[in-house]
């Protein structure tokens, strides 16, 4: 159940309490997309840990230590033990259950949620569980009142309950009920919206056209639309016979470019009846669990998402959207382990199976098997010539390995497949100009990072490494300077672009201008080592000698390029030469940019 209490007590830290507005107001965009989501930290997990001893309070320390790290497995093997030695200690066994459940042990969750029940107090979840296995068993009986009893202990503007307790009402052969049940409003509008999704599931089930029709009509014409619902009712459209509506509802929508919304279309074009979204009793009651935890998934609500997504798994296993969601969870709490063996769940003719396996290899690829994802990726794109995103992604694997040879290619491939470029393909011309700039190709870098800031000007990335270059080679100083001041003014945060405004100054011999910015660049991003490099020499230039030395030492000990530590050793041995340098004054001196003073975000730009 979706109560403040339930998820508060899911959460082991408590904060989820505060998301529950947030995450049921968000309810009326049920049900959502599958989408692929890349993870966004190199750090590998790469399996299990052993957290502590076998006593009690090793055990639960050891539990509590790997819940907070979400670590639901680990976390459920040790509160289990700790169970075993404290068998009357209902804290424990209240975290047990959950994180079983969480972990998909629906074996050992049966088992403690039958104790649960037992013992006074509120035990709604418990009763949720035993509903559900009571419904997958086919005793409807049985499920109706387990649910029954966890309605008590749920708020009654919470629906979930109302949803089961429907889906129990059609699978004993009562479908007019259970319409009559999700017609009548609730209080929230949120609410009605899940409702009346449910409602066109049910009478899809139970081959009511009329009653399935006007649900669906009424959520679909909803903006903005949302794609599951569209590919629904298209899927309806398509079995009651109106095969055309359907095709121009997948159209409108945009939902033909979805991954299932693009299989049902031409699944629909060959002539093909397809299935209806929801079939069966089981997988109509799933969706109810699978919605919420998409949307707790959303919302940060990490731990309750995990046990509906589960529970929507438990009723139906062969659910990929489910699994996906699921993996995504788990790629971006770092267990990429766990990530990989979920996605490996999903079947081979799935429309899916593609997206799962991108996603898998950057999961692969951030537990440090660059080979083995690098290897997928190839034989995905020798299957899949023109797919981008598989081509896309081993450019960017390659990049991120410093193999810029063998990234070209993919992105050149890329670029070849769009044809005429728009706006939003300006980063691919931006990442392989780097990779050319990288591979000392730079009339080929130069060309590129033009055509990035042809398609959008304002991106302060490409301003960046353009005006940084032009800096570094002594040429187009003036053009430089301007592009660096206009890309301090699109991200003033961004330490590495206040490093090459700094660094234009240093170059022209202003050190009193280089020293604010490369003071400020600093600040922002400590542990660059090229940026700590050019402040040692800024203060070398000022006089302040031991200063310099110091950030020479710090730039040292942050694992700078092999080269760039040669150069380094020598500043600390006998200081920079004397000020003639091979740089060019400026024919204009550039106007000064006052130092940044901002709190710091985090960017992704880099110098090159």
């Amino acid at each position: 159940m979706l109560t403040s209490d339930f998820v508060r007590r899911i959460s082991p830290r408590g904060a989820l309490g505060a998301l529950l507005g947030v995450c049921l107001a968000a309810l009326a965009a049920y049900p959502g997309d599958a989408h692929a989501a890349a993870p966004n930290k190199a750090k590998a997990t790469t399996g299990s840990v052993s957290y502590g001893s076998n006593s009690l309070l090793g055990s639960y320390l050891a539990g509590h230590v790997a819940r907070s790290a979400r670590d639901s497995e680990n976390a459920a093997l040790y509160y289990r033990r700790a169970l075993q030695k404290d068998p009357s200690n209902s804290d424990i066994l209240d975290d047990a259950f959950q994180l079983d459940l969480a972990s998909g042990e629906f074996e050992s969750a049966k088992t403690l949620a039958l104790r649960l029940i037992k013992r006074p107090g509120e035990a709604a979840i418990a009763y949720d569980f035993l509903g559900l296995d009571a419904f997958k068993r086919k005793d409807y009986a049985k499920a109706d009142e387990y649910f029954r009893l966890a309605a008590k202990g749920t708020s009654p503007e919470e629906p979930t309950m109302k949803l089961a307790r429907a889906w129990v009402a059609v699978a004993q052969g009562q479908a007019d009920r259970a319409i009559a049940i999700l017609s009548q409003p609730s209080k929230a509008a949120w609410a009605t919206h899940f409702e009346t999704v449910q409602r066109a599931f049910v009478a899809d089930v139970a081959k009511k056209k009329a009653a399935a029709a006007e649900a669906y009509k009424t959520v679909y014409e909803k903006k903005p639309t949302n794609m599951r619902i569209a590919e629904g009712y298209a899927r309806h459209l398509a079995v009651w016979g109106d095969r055309q509506q359907a095709l121009d509802v997948l159209k409108e929508s945009g939902a033909e470019e979805t991954p299932l919304g693009s299989a049902l279309a031409a699944d629909l074009k060959a002539g093909r009846t397809p299935k209806l979204m929801v079939s069966t009793v089981d997988e109509g009651l799933a969706e109810t669990f699978l919605g919420i935890g998409q949307v707790l998934a959303s919302n940060n609500g990490v731990d309750a998402a995990q046990i509906y997504l589960r529970l929507a798994l438990y009723l139906n296993p062969a659910s990929e959207i489910a699994k996906l969601e699921l993996a995504e969870i788990y790629g971006n709490l770092e267990h990429y382990h766990k990530a990989v063996a979920v996605l490996d769940g999903i079947r081979e003719t799935s429309p899916f199976r593609l997206n799962a396996q991108v996603r898998k290899a950057l999961y692969l690829n951030a537990l440090q098997k660059t080979d083995e994802a690098t290897a997928l990726l190839a034989a995905l794109a020798e299957k899949h010539p023109k797919e981008e995103s598989v081509l896309q992604t081993l450019a960017s694997i390659d990049s991120a390995a410093k193999r810029y040879e063998a990234a070209i290619p993919y992105y050149t491939r890329v670029i070849e497949l769009i044809g005429e470029p728009e706006k939003r393909h300006w980063s691919l011309f931006y990442q392989r100009g780097i990779a050319y700039e990288r591979t000392k190709q730079w009339a080929k870098a130069e060309a590129d990072f033009k055509r990035a800031l042809d398609l959008d000007p304002e991106q302060g990335a490409v301003l960046n490494y353009l005006g940084y270059s032009w800096l570094d080679q002594n040429i187009n100083i003036p053009e430089a300077f301007e592009l660096i001041k206009k890309a301090v003014r699109l991200k003033p945060n961004d330490g590495y672009i206040i490093d090459s405004l700094g660094w234009g100054y240093y170059i022209q011999k202003d050190y009193e201008q280089a020293v604010k910015h490369l003071d400020k660049a600093v600040e922002l991003r400590p542990e660059d080592p090229t940026l700590n490099d050019h402040l040692g020499d800024v203060y070398w230039r000022l006089g302040r000698k031991l200063e310099a030395k110091f950030q020479w030492t710090q730039a040292l000990s942050l694992n700078p390029e092999p080269e760039d530590v040669v150069k380094i050793k020598k500043k600390l041995e006998a200081g920079l030469p004397d000020e003639a340098g091979p740089h060019a004054e400026l024919q204009t001196h550039p106007e000064a940019v006052p130092a940044v003073a901002s709190e710091p975000q985090p960017q992704e730009t880099a110098n090159p």
